[in-house]
């Protein structure tokens, strides 16, 4: 599974992170919130900025979080930024 997650605000350049999950998406999801996760959404915690999963990709696998990855415009699969414009 292939989920996106948005920031309430921007980080040096980064307002997304796109990341991969085999099991639970919730326990994924605890240990960003402790910062057990990934470094850059241990950063974001550090710094007090918001973020919530605005996007899953079910039946994602870790070529299709490359792909998204490898795009970088991630903005333009996030809901919340689409919104804004």
């Amino acid at each position: 599974m292939v989920y996106l997650i948005h920031f309430s605000e921007k980080i040096h350049h980064a307002q997304h992170y796109i990341g991969f999950v085999e099991g639970n998406l919730i326990q994924r999801i605890e240990l960003h919130l402790n910062n057990r996760g990934s470094k850059l959404l241990a950063a974001v915690n550090n710094q007090g900025i918001r973020w919530q999963v605005v996007r899953v990709w079910l039946e994602g696998d870790r070529y299709f979080e490359r792909k998204l990855k490898n795009y970088k415009k991630s903005r333009h699969f996030c809901p919340i930024c689409r919104s804004k414009h």
